[in-house]
């Protein structure tokens, strides 16, 4: 019977593949694309390996042993909720992916180019004293940490996390520089030391949304939807960095660049251990674990209450004494019946912890048809600076909140990835920089003037529209610039005498 689900898995994903290949939406840019990667690997072809292998490591480390009916259970619940994302995500985000680029978005992106400097002035020291201060720190990484023997969680009891989390403002400068530097190889180099130094530390997701929101922004820029062989060669060297890094923890790279010091994550031997076994691909185990608990032994479900923990998260330990130990309502206590110290959930496992079969079409669907509505308003829209900034920045991220499963860990992370952007924004305010709509508004009244004037005998022919345009927008406030434009229609409208 295990064998017929696992056959079942690869034509279900397969079908759900080539549905989506053959639709208008198909493209890299689109979030299906990169659950269906999750998916794919976790749920489609490490089961098989697990099966082919005989994976054990994990049951052996969270003590508990699932039956059949667990694994088919696991299986048979993590396809449901492939489905009803790929059905939800393809209702909502069932259109193809449009590349608008106008007049006014280049002119808009040209002059925000000239005030990023001073974005990296402000969050750059701010990321790269987080980044510094993890690396030289690696071999007192849990120095102040306590871990909570009810629930598996790390408690901060003598720092404040978010100075762990500034680092992660790299990962959307390092992008955005290389976008705005047009991918010269000089707007590499920060990237390149982001990733060396995160490295380091033994952490690989960052860098690698770094480097995927790169990609994307190149593939946008050259109005490719789908990935050529270079792309493809390219996330496989990706891959083997990841797997390389998370051999040791970061410890070759320490030795090579420096602080190589004995710290405390020992090198795995791997020699027996299987493709794909380690934790960080495990979330087919982590399922188990809990379908093994719940509600077999747990006798009840948590009914989507971790949600609230986005409430309390952001208060520091340091100032709220009382501030409750992950979930503010904890339901299930799932260090009761086994050690699942490091599980992460994903999509479908979180919705079988708060609801069952139910839970898992729910969540599933939630975060299909949200993420497909966030794609359509993109493809959709003008797709001005901010928009295709956030986009992009946003989109890579999505692979760790597809794993963790959780509603906190998508809003933590892109609190701390859309921090420089927000930046930015207010930085463009300040400066008074016009938006793209402002300048489309001045391009096209410019247009109209041209276009009377080449109509009128006897009048001199007005020079480049957008040249005018340039120069009309310069060291205008934003209500100066309103009323001219408001003027240049009245006078436009009103008949010659």
């Amino acid at each position: 019977m295990y064998i017929a689900a696992l056959g079942f898995s690869v034509l279900c994903f397969l079908g759900v593949g080539i549905y989506f290949w053959r639709s208008p939406a198909f493209s890299v840019f689109h979030p299906l694309t990169f659950y269906s990667a999750f998916h794919g690997l976790l749920f489609v072809v490490r089961p098989i390996l697990a099966y082919a292998y005989g994976y054990q490591r994990m049951y052996y480390a969270y003590g508990f042993t699932p039956s059949d009916t667990d694994k088919l259970t696991v299986i048979l619940a993590s396809n449901l909720g492939f489905l009803a994302f790929s059905f939800f995500c393809l209702r909502t985000g069932g259109v193809a992916m449009q590349f608008r680029n106008s007049l006014a978005v280049q002119e808009e992106r040209r002059r925000l180019s000239q005030i990023f400097v001073w974005v990296i002035v402000i969050c750059g020291p701010l990321a790269a004293y987080s980044l510094m201060r993890t690396y030289s720190a690696t071999n007192s990484v849990y120095d102040g940490l306590t871990l909570d023997k009810a629930t598996g969680i790390a408690i901060n009891t003598k720092s404040i996390g978010y100075l762990a989390d500034m680092q992660l403002m790299a990962v959307s400068m390092c992008s955005l520089l290389i976008w705005l530097g047009r991918f010269r190889p000089l707007s590499f180099l920060p990237v390149a030391a982001f990733v060396l130094l995160r490295a380091g530390t033994g952490g690989r997701g960052p860098f690698v949304a770094a480097l995927v929101s790169a990609g994307l922004f190149y593939l946008y820029e050259k109005r490719i939807r789908y990935p050529g062989l270079r792309v493809i060669l390219g996330i496989v060297l990706l891959g083997s960095m990841f797997a390389f890094v998370g051999a040791d923890r970061g410890a070759a790279v320490r030795n090579v660049i420096g602080f190589g010091v004995e710290d405390s994550f020992e090198a795995r031997a791997q020699s027996d251990e299987g493709p794909l076994e380690g934790m960080d691909f495990a979330n087919m185990e982590f399922f188990e674990y809990l379908v093994y608990v719940i509600p077999q032994r747990s006798g009840t479900y948590d009914y989507f209450l971790d949600n609230f923990q986005v409430f309390t998260e952001p208060v520091p330990r340091i100032l709220w004494t009382g501030k409750p130990i992950g979930e503010p309502f904890r339901r299930v206590q799932l260090f009761d019946y086994g050690f699942p110290i490091g599980m992460t959930r994903s999509l479908p496992g979180e919705g079988w912890y708060a609801l069952g079969w139910l839970g898992v079409v729910i969540w599933c669907g939630l975060w299909g048809g949200c993420l497909g509505a966030i794609y359509r308003r993109f493809a959709n829209g003008p797709q001005t600076t901010f928009q295709t900034a956030l986009y992009f920045v946003f989109i890579p991220t999505l692979v760790v909140a597809f794993r963790d499963g959780l509603l906190l860990s998508l809003v933590k992370q892109t609190g701390v990835y859309f921090t420089p952007i927000a930046v930015w924004y207010l930085l463009a305010r300040y400066f008074g920089l016009p938006k793209a709509r402002d300048i489309a508004a001045i391009l096209q009244n410019r247009q109209r003037q041209a276009q009377a004037a080449l109509a009128s005998p006897g009048e001199p022919v007005q020079e480049p529209v957008r040249a005018r345009a340039s120069r009309a927008l310069d060291h205008l406030p934003p209500a100066a610039r309103r009323r001219r434009i408001a003027l240049a229609r009245t006078s436009a409208a009103e008949p010659a005498e």
